[in-house]
């Protein structure tokens, strides 16, 4: 398969992570660039004013995964999307190819799954709860251009991933 970038983007336990995790294959040039791992460069809970760091450092990453021949799937709930269009930018300038996936899910199976996440039953961290739904409904609202739908309530991971993969092989 040709280099890709495929970018997720989806609420809070909406399977962004869980479907990136799946290509990651290192003897096939295949990344996941979780844009939360750079969070704690900034601060221990990065604010939404450092989350403009946060992209431009990820981003930084992406350019250098790329010029490196790898395939990168890079996932983030991306609340403020800006990054993207220059992450499409960066991808077209080396002709990889690039597919935006927009996660959707209901909001009740949205909290259901965010009360059993990592981290909650360790007691690192609560629950979400009704935040979640305010998350949800703003990147609802501002959904990418072209991205494609994954309602990862209807269908399953396994299903996400084939999606995926007869869209990069478009």
């Amino acid at each position: 398969m040709e280099q890709f970038l495929v970018i997720i983007r989806g609420a809070p336990a909406s399977g962004k992570t869980t479907i990136a995790k799946r290509f990651r294959d290192y003897s096939k040039k295949i990344v996941w660039l979780k844009v939360d791992n750079f969070k704690d460069f900034f601060s221990a809970d990065a604010a939404l004013e450092e989350q403009k760091d946060v992209d431009e450092t990820a981003l930084a990453s992406l350019c250098h995964l790329l010029d490196k021949g790898y395939s990168v799937v890079m996932e983030k709930i991306f609340y403020d999307p800006f990054i993207i269009p220059l992450a499409i930018q960066e991808a077209n300038k080396r002709n990889v190819k690039v597919k935006v996936f927009q996660i959707q899910c209901d909001d009740e199976i949205l909290i259901e799954r965010d009360s059993t996440r990592e981290g909650v039953k360790e007691g690192c961290r609560k629950p979400m709860g009704d935040d979640i739904k305010n998350i949800s409904h703003h990147l609802d609202q501002t959904v990418i251009k072209d991205a494609i739908i994954l309602d990862t309530g209807r269908i399953s991971v396994d299903e996400c991933v084939l999606k995926i993969n007869e869209e990069l092989s478009n």
